[in-house]
């Protein structure tokens, strides 16, 4: 009878969600466990619209969204990945249908057979922060340049924070009027502050884009909103639309440069991008125009191409004359593709007042060692944050230790495959007293155990993440390190986030555990175990000690890429007892249709 029962509810609910146009306003009446039961079967816009009187009953949407992102992404498992547990689900949903209607995906358009594609774009485009144009987005910038989609462009103005190009120099080729309309109007008329080029266009058409980063303190020519040279831009007659049109003269000759009007009332305005991040295929053109762009916050800038010492030198020098200004707002910057082992020093020579850089090195094989500058400062760097990246294993940047010595305020420090184990460890809690942020990658600490806990037991930390650093790789017995690692980590009272993916753990989960023993508990409340060959048995055994000690705050616990299908049963067992006090990250991973359980175990 309760099987029937439920039947006929499940019945129910679903005829309800078919005639939601006849009996939306009935169906906010509904008690909070049936409104619950009945999300999972409506499509967007009534989940939208249904929102506010599910809130009023304390019913979250947030699951509903969340279950149809992952119906609309095959490969959601991934991207879950590098989503924050935090995501607003109803915002990152509504994006990701946005984008796929507006680029004509088939499967979104089934999902929703009751709704009209205009309908759909106008339920979503409020909720985009970041658009993102590929390759054959001329298509989609007609249709948002046109009458109809008005209104959703017009959302999009008020609503996009971040614009990404993925192939700009295909997307504006000879200058294509109605995708020069759409970034004309979501840069100079819209609230958007970040740009994102991939494969960046030619000189010109990169000019108008970082000429958007001069901030308030421009020339006069580039306040009128000329840049000091002829209006290239038109309006089409009258009657060839009834729409605004903007129409590129002279796109193709060699050095013109363009300044859009979109209004009969006179100029238009000039946005304000705050952050840039640009590929291009070198750095020459974007070494003349950076000196002007002083009201640019953050800069990311890579090559498709290694950049060698000529360039980086031609970069340095435009770094030094923007620094120069009192005006330059630049503190945050990021280059990638660098052959130079001493680009770290002559940056922070040129900028000594940044807080934030991000250098990716990527030496050849048959690289000869040079010379390196050193840190030609007498005073100490502003640096705050600092990552240092390099694609092969144990690479040397001899200015390294210099610039941790010269950096007492360093609060996050990120390092990935650079040889400095073991005196970075040593150097940390004397030189850099303030780090609250240590993530390593691509290091050994095999042989650094000893330096590791000396830096727990003296140290600030809050979050410190060691991925694929083989922690355990020359112990005779786990156990051994696992031990002392633990109760180091538990007395750092400090420490919120610890990360160790990819560490090839197995068995010493179990020790894990340990760090929320007796009064001296580990305040930690992230704890990402990832990718560490956790067999069920093992985390059964895990989670049982944890249903003992209890932690003091409610633990968000990453067990993804671990092959815990191998025993369904154990599995269940183990994250039901973590449930009552952990939030648990997981997923359906098939390890047995991998190689990576035998990787983890070679």
């Amino acid at each position: 009878m309760a099987t029937g029962s439920s039947s006929l509810v499940q019945l129910c609910i679903k005829t309800v969600a078919r005639h939601m146009d006849a009996l939306e306003e009935r169906v906010r009446d509904l008690p909070a466990s049936l409104l619950k039961d009945l999300m999972p079967h409506l499509n967007i816009f009534y989940l939208d619209r249904i929102e506010k009187a599910a809130k009023l009953k304390g019913v979250s949407t947030s699951f509903a969204w969340a279950a149809k992102w992952q119906d609309l992404n095959r490969t959601w498992r991934c991207k879950l990945k590098f989503m924050s547990p935090e995501a607003d689900w109803k915002q990152t949903c509504l994006e990701s249908v946005f984008h796929m209607v507006l680029m004509r995906r088939t499967q979104v358009q089934n999902s929703f057979p009751e709704l009209s594609a205009s309908d759909v774009l106008s339920v979503s485009a409020p909720y985009v922060r970041v658009l993102s144009l590929h390759a054959t987005a001329r298509v989609v910038c007609t249709r948002l340049a046109s009458e109809e989609l008005r209104p959703v462009l017009s959302a999009l103005e008020k609503g996009v924070r971040s614009l990404r190009m993925l192939d700009a120099r295909t997307l504006l080729r000879h200058g294509h009027a109605d995708v020069l309309f759409v970034l004309h109007r979501l840069l100079d008329h819209g609230a958007v502050t970040e740009v994102l080029l991939r494969r960046a266009p030619d000189h010109s058409v990169l000019g108008w884009f970082m000429s958007r980063c001069r901030g308030s303190h421009r020339t006069p020519s580039a306040a009128s909103g000329s840049s000091g040279d002829e209006d290239l831009w038109t309006r089409e007659g009258p009657g060839a639309a009834k729409r605004p049109r903007l129409c590129l003269l002279g796109y193709e000759e060699q050095g013109s440069k363009w300044t859009p009007s979109c209004s009969a009332d006179g100029p238009c305005p000039q946005g304000q991008v705050r952050c840039l991040d640009l590929e291009v295929p070198t750095l020459s053109t974007v070494s003349q125009l950076l000196p002007s762009c002083l009201g640019l916050h953050a800069f990311h800038l890579s090559c498709s191409q290694p950049v060698v010492e000529d360039e980086v030198a031609d970069l340095v020098e435009s770094l030094t004359k923007l620094f120069l200004s009192p005006h330059c707002c630049l503190r945050d910057l990021s280059v990638g593709n660098v052959c130079d082992r001493g680009l770290l020093a002559s940056v922070l020579t040129a900028c000594p007042t940044l807080n934030g850089l991000s250098l990716e090195i990527n030496l050849p094989q048959d690289h000869s060692p040079s010379t390196c500058p050193s840190i030609q400062s007498h005073h100490k760097l502003a640096l705050e944050k600092l990552s240092l990246k390099s694609s092969a294993f144990q690479t040397t940047v001899v200015s390294f230790p210099a610039v941790l010595e010269h950096a007492p305020v360093l609060t996050s420090l990120h390092v990935t495959g650079v040889r400095h184990a073991r005196g970075l460890l040593c150097m940390l809690p004397e030189c850099n007293p303030l780090l609250k942020e240590l993530r390593l990658e691509d290091m050994s600490l095999a042989d650094c155990h000893q330096e590791l806990l000396h830096l727990l037991e003296n140290s600030v930390l809050e979050e410190l993440s060691l991925r694929d650093c083989r922690l355990l790789e020359k112990c005779a017995e786990k156990k051994d390190l696992l031990v002392a690692f633990v109760e180091a980590a538990r007395r750092r009272s400090s420490l919120r986030v610890l990360a160790l993916p990819q560490n090839r753990l197995a068995t010493g989960v179990i020790e894990i555990a340990d760090l929320f023993l007796g009064e001296c508990s580990s305040k930690i409340t992230k704890l990402d175990l990832s990718s560490n060959f956790i067999l069920p048995a093992d985390l059964l055994e895990f989670s049982q000690r944890m249903e003992i000690y209890r932690p003091v705050h409610r633990l968000t616990l990453d067990l993804r890429f671990n092959p815990l299908d191998r025993d369904p049963e154990l599995k269940g067992q183990a994250l039901r007892k973590l449930l009552p006090f952990c939030n648990i990250l997981t997923d359906g991973w098939d390890s047995r249709s991998t190689l990576a359980d035998h990787v983890s175990v070679m």
